[in-house]
């Protein structure tokens, strides 16, 4: 093969591991990258999905592009974008809330084992570089070190269940984002803002929270805190945003414990949205759905 095709080891190497890893040798998307659907991929959504928890009947009603359907809860054109993303109703039952707590458990569940996984974690050393007389030292690129393994008394407040009210100790303010991480040892804290958007608005969502608690992170930096504020996208059908994979990786959560957390993160947006799109001409009860999905 490497000599008719022309094609090197490495190349051969790196195709055998795809079709083992993901059975095909078909181009993937970067990690994080959001997909792209078509009209009738996105009208056809909800068919591709495995049935909602607790979902008696058929699958929903599909679309047709001959269909000129209504939104059962405010009468407007009822597209899988509005129903999932847009419906005011819905917003005002608490439809969407719902769905950004499903998903928002599912991250803090990652940074509590990441939290756990990095006291087993031995500190970096320090490595000792001899330079010969006469000689300048090579400026070597440090790998950036994991922040959960910077401190050893990481507490992480997240906003579900009770209302989050943040650290008086930190820095007074109404704002509440969605999870608070800090070490009071090393003065470090970290915001984490999620956002559950449609897909083709990942990046203004990114910006528009980034906007929003700048002001918070500097009041925290003049209070003496190395803080910072990491909003995160998971697209409501179920796509990770980059900045979900970034903040994974500056938390030190990678290889196989970033790629469960990732796919039990965009499941839990998936499967709410199903239940969404299922459940969208029916009454909101939210305490009696609340604990049907992922279960």
């Amino acid at each position: 093969m490497k000599t008719k095709e022309h094609t090197t080891q490495s190349t051969v190497y790196t195709i055998i591991h795809k079709w083992k890893e993901y059975g095909t040798t078909a181009n993937l998307p970067r990690p994080g990258r959001t997909l792209k659907l078509t009209v009738e991929q996105g009208e056809n959504w909800s068919e591709m999905q495995p049935r909602g928890p607790g979902d008696s009947g058929g699958t929903a009603k599909i679309y047709s592009s001959a269909d000129t359907p209504q939104c059962p809860l405010c009468q407007k054109a009822g597209s899988l974008e509005h129903i999932l993303s847009c419906c005011p109703r819905a917003l005002a039952d608490g439809r969407y809330r719902w769905r950004h707590d499903q998903v928002l458990k599912a991250i803090a569940d990652a940074i509590t084992s990441g939290i756990i996984s990095s006291k087993h974690q031995q500190p970096t050393k320090l490595q000792i570089t001899f330079v010969k007389a006469g000689e300048k030292p090579h400026q070597r690129r440090e790998k950036g070190g994991a922040l959960l393994a910077s401190a050893r008394d990481w507490q992480l407040k997240v906003d579900l269940g009770k209302q989050l009210k943040f650290p008086e100790s930190i820095a007074e303010t109404t704002l509440r984002p969605d999870m608070v991480l800090l070490s009071e040892t090393t003065r470090q804290v970290l915001l984490l803002e999620l956002t559950v958007p449609w897909e083709d608005r990942i990046e203004e969502a990114f910006e528009r929270k980034r906007a929003k608690y700048r002001e918070l992170v500097d009041q925290c930096r003049s209070q003496g805190w190395q803080a910072r504020c990491n909003p995160i996208e998971v697209g409501c059908r179920g796509f990770a945003g980059q900045s979900l994979v970034r903040t994974l990786k500056l938390l030190g959560v990678r290889g196989l414990q970033a790629k469960k957390a990732i796919k039990n993160i965009t499941d839990a947006a998936e499967k709410a949205s199903r239940w969404l799109w299922i459940k969208r001409g029916d009454p909101w009860i939210s305490h009696a759905t609340q604990t049907q999905v992922g279960t």
